[in-house]
């Protein structure tokens, strides 16, 4: 094989490759990224048998064939060249690179021993734009649980219907919620799934903003397709828990306020917050008080202006909670339905109603 290419194309496709290889120590081979040269473009796949990755770059090629090379080894040589070209070649089962300056040769391994790319049986398919999935995922992503208590809240549980994919994640502590309505009924059965957290972090990395995305379920695995790369991965097995009883429907305090200026406040009082992280609303008189007190630090406060409804509040929470709640809002004035410290909160957009997050309070007492 003797290929050549724009070198900042294969940086980007090495270095996404990269992060879905493996580190078994028994399979030595899963360090390694195969690459395949056909008609002008190089397949690159990597894969840790639990997912796998294929990534198209087009360039020249003078010469068809495939070679096996350490992935971290040849994407770290790749990031540090400037060149505007680069010509990769197979010689002797190695990889020779070179550019108007440079000549490097990487041993490389067997190719016949690099895993084989996964097919799946498909049941169910869907295509839509890559960037509606990249920010739904985005949105709910930090409600994930990062605890293997249950593997089943490990990943983003989504369902898809005729009329819309509901994406949804939680730690017990919060949930986040982000619905996409489809532009027209589709005759889908409606199936549902676990998206692990790791394959949707890696899709908001790689999902470009003018794909068309083809999403494919099967045999417990899922597969996405665009024209410059193929994702497979595991799914997660269980049931997600019913959460729609949990979503708040009445408050006892309703406000609208900036979404900027509540965030600043937040992020300021996490300075002064104990080990429990806490910071403390006050809604009182068409304000929201933020404050928070450490004893070894100092005080914080911060009085912010808002258009308020219902009686005098005092509710605390977790300030990281709380702000991947109003960052992952998309509007400037939010919705903040609160209750008793008992009692579940819900921030949500004032007017685009496709997004929702609950938060569970701290007592304060």
């Amino acid at each position: 094989m003797k290929f050549t290419c724009v070198t900042e194309y294969l940086k980007k496709a090495l270095a996404n490759a990269e992060r879905f290889a493996g580190k078994n120590i028994t399979l030595p081979v899963l360090a390694n990224v195969l690459l395949e040269v056909e008609g002008d473009t190089v397949r690159i796949t990597a894969t840790n048998l639990e997912s796998a990755i294929k990534i198209v770059v087009h360039g020249s090629a003078s010469r068809i064939g495939k070679v096996c090379v350490p992935v971290r080894v040849l994407s770290s040589f790749v990031q540090s060249i400037g060149d505007e070209k680069i010509q990769i070649e197979e010689k002797q089962g190695g990889l020779v690179i070179k550019t108007d300056l440079r000549d490097t040769r990487i041993h490389g391994v067997p190719v016949e021993d690099f895993p084989l790319f996964p097919n799946i049986k498909k049941t169910h398919s869907l295509t839509l734009p890559s960037l509606a999935l990249s920010e739904a995922i985005t949105r709910v992503l930090p409600a994930v649980s990062i605890s293997e208590f249950k593997p089943e809240l490990n990943g983003i549980a989504i369902h898809v219907s005729s009329a819309l994919i509901r994406f949804a994640a939680t730690d017990t502590f919060r949930l986040a919620e982000k619905t996409i309505l489809l532009d027209q009924q589709r005759n889908i059965e409606p199936f549902s799934f676990i998206l692990p957290a790791k394959i949707a972090s890696e899709l908001g990395r790689i999902l470009g903003k003018d794909d068309v995305i083809t999403i494919s379920i099967g045999e417990n695995q899922i597969l996405f397709e665009s024209d410059d790369y193929v994702v497979i991965s595991r799914l997660i097995e269980g049931n997600f828990p019913e959460y729609s009883a949990i979503i708040p429907k009445n408050f006892e305090t309703s406000c609208f306020v900036s979404k900027s200026t509540l965030t600043d406040a937040v992020r300021a009082s996490s300075i002064f917050t104990s080990k429990l992280r806490e910071v403390t609303t006050v809604v009182k008189n068409k304000h929201i008080e933020v404050r928070s007190l450490n004893q070894d630090i100092g005080e914080y406060k911060n009085l912010i202006p808002c258009s308020s409804s219902g009686k005098d509040l005092v509710v605390g929470f977790n300030y990281h909670y709380f702000l991947d709640g109003l960052q992952a809002t998309s509007e400037e004035d939010v919705f903040l339905g609160l209750n008793s410290e008992q009692s579940p909160s819900l921030i949500k957009n004032k007017s685009d109603g496709s997004f929702l997050y609950v938060l569970m309070p701290i007592r304060l007492s």
